[in-house]
């Protein structure tokens, strides 16, 4: 009897220690999950509110500017009349800024002033003027990659504007007098961009400090108010910092 006793006492001890052990891998099963979770979710909103700005130099405007456009311009108008203007590149500037709305989306604001030179010269008249141009364009940036981060190739939705300043003299050569011809045109397009953003030294991390980045697009196509179709080759050339 005492002998039954014992076993099934050694029994009660060994079943109610097995389920103690259950217990416990149970809890610290819960805590590492918890653990997890609580890193997991640290990891990403560090990844959210770290590097959410980029500003940087917009090269592919001042490219369009100053060489595709004019270079476009002059072989269009016939080489053998002197009373056809001819355009010439001077000055450009672009600035691009992005805010990360959300893991792979983007909004992305472009500024640019350029600067022109227009004139001709023949045999009754000479002209000399400045085109001046001054565009703002916004837009939202999708991103599509494997990944959860703002990176890679995307697709840009945008809307802008251009105000074009003209402002030059003609001198009429037989009465030697001179006339102003100033004139202000406004354009507005909608147009899709596509291309690329390399993030060079993520690597480092999301809490790496500002990181250099570098923008490529291969197109941007739509329909502008002025020339109906808009198609500008190489829209985008950038580098800059994220931050």
């Amino acid at each position: 009897m005492k002998k039954n006793i014992l076993i099934i006492l050694f029994l009660f001890i060994l079943a109610n220690n097995i389920f103690a052990d259950d217990i416990s891998n149970i809890v610290v099963d819960k805590n590492l999950n918890n653990n997890n979770t609580t890193v997991n979710t640290n990891n990403i909103n560090d990844a959210l509110s770290s590097h959410r700005h980029s500003i940087g130099m917009n090269f592919g405007p001042t490219i369009f500017y100053m060489l595709i456009a004019p270079s476009v311009f002059n072989l269009l108008m016939p080489p053998n009349d002197n009373g056809n203007l001819k355009l010439q590149g001077d000055f450009g500037l672009d600035l691009t800024y992005t805010f990360r709305a959300a893991e792979k989306i983007d909004i992305n604001v472009d500024a640019g002033f350029y600067a022109m030179k227009t004139y001709y010269n023949n045999t009754s008249a000479e002209y000399n003027g400045n085109v001046y141009g001054l565009g703002l364009a916004i837009g939202g940036r999708f991103y599509f990659n494997g990944k959860d981060r703002a990176s890679g190739f995307f697709l840009m939705p945008k809307v802008g504007t251009t105000l074009f300043i003209t402002q030059g003299r003609e001198l009429q050569k037989d009465t030697s007098t001179y006339t102003n011809r100033n004139t202000n045109i406004w354009d507005f397009y909608i147009s899709g961009e596509m291309g690329f953003r390399i993030d060079i030294s993520r690597g480092l991390g999301v809490n790496s400090g500002i990181r250099p980045f570098f923008d490529i697009s291969i197109l941007d196509i739509g329909f502008s108010y002025r020339s109906i179709i808009r198609i500008v080759p190489l829209p985008r050339f950038a580098i800059g910092i994220l931050f």
